[in-house]
């Protein structure tokens, strides 16, 4: 078995050398330089906002404790970062960037701490330049304050372990709070700290330490809004969860087979395969405590989303925060154990990809990008504009005292990109129970203003005209591109629900 030693001591035989470390500084310039890029990249980026980046630019105008689907730190960080930056595509997406850089200046100190600052180097370099990384820093997703508050918290944790002090409880608590306001998976956080506990041989371990309940305390009166914003709101955020986990009481392993193949893609092949081996070989031949601490907080996930997988479904993204603990223990493997041509592989592929996603956003448009057999990967980030132009138009040649849209992706995209116009975006709700955010908040049968023009991509929107008295079809579109189709647009009056009068 390996040799042990404290958590955040030197490796063993480590010399004591005059010269000042040159890591920390590459570390800042190497960070420095992969953000650069990255901002260029996102400045030329042409592609239009997801719906779920648009659904989170609307969250981030109404301030709320909560919303359906999310708790509501995106939200905040977005209607910070634009209310300096402005409602463009790029200001709506630049807390992305540059939160990554961040998640990797964390996981450079918790390296440098457990192992060597050589050793931190390369696990932050490795962390930004891994596909799932160089995808995700070109767009706006929870997953970004996720992993930035996660990888906060397990260097807190770690420096919590070595001193025990009360300062690093509280940097703990603020980092496990704001990380359920970001995303509940952080929940998964203390799931591996009850298996760090477990497994660790040294005793008393963080579980039975009076600081690291005090951490779990701070983090509790975090997320207390969001707890109650939920009870507010028949709990639709807790539903809207369970809804996702969707059991059937079968297996699945197409599903598992596709879940576990994807984690080859968001990692990296080369990475993922070391990691998935040292797992094995770990285990069988022995650790030391700080190979134990990263597989304590990245494997019970790992397993956890597989085991999803298999039961009902799991998104590649879902075991995102795995790869933290994981790109620090990969990053020791290939500096200290693994042949350098592993990580020469590695990182050429990495730097690869890296590449062609920061030119290839700036070519996103239909026709721009030279690929075989009229391929085109960035087709559903695209036609919004134009139906918002369509949309606008429209609205322009009559007097509206509302839009009304039928889902969430319209309701989204519309309130985005027809943020210049005084009309109000109302979302129609099919069944007494709301179904999305927009349903929730801006239901039109809460407020039926008419006349309404409404915007729907449905070929038979019959169940919705069919509520008023007076329906005029009035136009339609179809955009060259993206997810939303062909789109119709009807001038409606007389709702059942409301003033017929009018």
């Amino acid at each position: 078995m390996t040799a042990v030693h404290r958590v955040g001591s030197p490796p063993p035989g480590a010399a004591l050398g005059t010269l000042p470390d040159p890591w920390p500084r590459r570390t800042v310039a190497a960070l420095a330089f992969l953000l650069l890029l990255r901002l260029v990249s996102l400045w030329f980026n042409s592609t239009e906002l997801f719906f779920d980046e648009a659904q989170y630019w609307v969250w981030a105008r109404e301030p709320a404790f909560g919303y359906f689907s999310k708790p509501p730190m995106l939200a905040w960080i977005i209607g910070a970062v634009t209310a300096i930056c402005g409602d463009s595509e790029f200001c709506v997406r630049l807390a992305s960037p540059l939160m990554h850089t961040g998640t990797a200046a964390f996981i450079y100190l918790t390296a440098a701490k457990l192992f060597d600052t050589r050793t931190g180097f390369w696990a932050a370099v490795i962390y930004l330049t891994v596909p799932a990384v160089s995808l995700s820093a070109t767009l706006i997703s929870t997953d970004v304050p996720l992993l930035f508050f996660w990888s906060l918290a397990l260097y807190a944790y770690v420096r919590l372990e070595q001193a025990d002090s009360t300062g690093w409880a509280i940097v703990l608590g603020l980092a496990l709070g704001c990380g359920l306001m970001s995303k509940y998976a952080m929940a998964y956080f203390l799931l591996c700290a009850v298996v760090h506990g477990l497994a660790a041989p040294q005793r008393p371990h963080l579980l039975a330490r009076p600081r690291f309940w005090l951490a779990l305390l701070i983090g509790g009166v975090l997320l207390a809004p969001n707890i109650v914003w939920n009870a507010q709101n028949a709990f639709a955020t807790v539903g809207h969860t369970g809804d996702n986990i969707g059991w059937d009481g079968r297996l699945h392993f197409a599903r598992l087979a596709e879940f576990v193949g994807s984690q080859f893609g968001v990692f990296g092949p080369v990475l993922f395969g070391i990691y998935l081996v040292a797992i094995l070989r770990l285990i069988r031949e022995g650790m030391n405590r700080q190979q134990l601490l990263l597989l304590a907080f990245s494997v019970p996930v790992l397993a956890l989303i597989t085991v999803q997988a298999l039961l009902s479904k799991a998104y590649a993204n879902w075991a995102a925060v795995t790869y933290v603990g994981a790109t620090i223990l990969v990053a020791d493997l290939m500096v200290n154990r693994i042949p350098m041509w592993w990580h020469r592989l590695s990182l050429g592929i990495h730097l690869f990809v890296f590449a062609v996603i920061a030119v290839a956003v700036a070519f996103s448009r239909p026709g721009e990008l030279p690929l075989p057999e009229g391929r085109a990967p960035f087709h559903r980030m695209h036609g919004s504009a134009e139906i918002a132009s369509a949309v606008r138009e429209r609205a322009a040649a009559d007097q509206f005292a509302a839009l009304m849209v039928d889902n969430r992706r319209l309701a989204a995209l519309m309130a985005y990109y027809l943020r210049d116009l005084a009309l109000p975006v109302l979302s129609w709700r099919d069944d007494a129970v709301a179904g999305d955010h927009f349903e929730l908040t801006r239901a039109y049968q809460d407020r039926p203003l008419e006349p309404v023009l409404y915007v729907t991509n449905r070929r038979n929107p019959h169940q919705v005209i069919a509520a008023f008295a007076d329906a005029e079809f009035v136009g339609e579109t179809t955009p060259p591109a993206g997810e939303i189709g062909h789109v119709w647009l009807y001038k409606l009056r007389g709702y059942a629900g409301g003033d017929r009068s009018r």
